[in-house]
């Protein structure tokens, strides 16, 4: 049986190439910040939630989406403070729901949806 463990900083790594359509390798400058997040203590549930926010403010915004990106989404100065907006989310998700809404037009499908559900 041939079964192929996924490292976790590549399973963030396909998660944001999912959910945000890029296509990011799993080479070293875009792996490195994602396993010094998890030095750092945070969680891989942490993590997608962060992909998944800033997926959602930025992937149709023209000037942002080139911002989709492990550098700048798990670099030290930012991802504190786009996980606690993540926090802030949670605490009034029917809030953020409308506002996100109107960011993106989401289909029935989309994984970005399961955020607020």
């Amino acid at each position: 049986m041939n079964t192929q463990t996924i490292l976790p900083e590549i399973e963030i790594l396909n998660y944001l190439n999912e959910i945000a359509g890029k296509r990011f390798k799993p080479i070293k400058s875009n792996l490195k910040p994602i396993s010094a997040r998890f030095k750092d203590g945070y969680t891989l549930e942490e993590m997608k939630e962060v992909v998944m926010v800033k997926t959602l403010e930025w992937k149709n915004n023209e000037v942002m989406a080139v911002h989709l990106c492990p550098t700048t989404l798990f670099r030290p100065s930012n991802f504190e403070k786009y996980l606690n907006q993540v926090l802030t989310i949670k605490q009034n998700p029917e809030k953020y729901k409308k506002h996100y809404e109107q960011l993106n037009k989401t289909q029935a499908d989309d994984p970005l949806d399961r955020m607020f559900k």
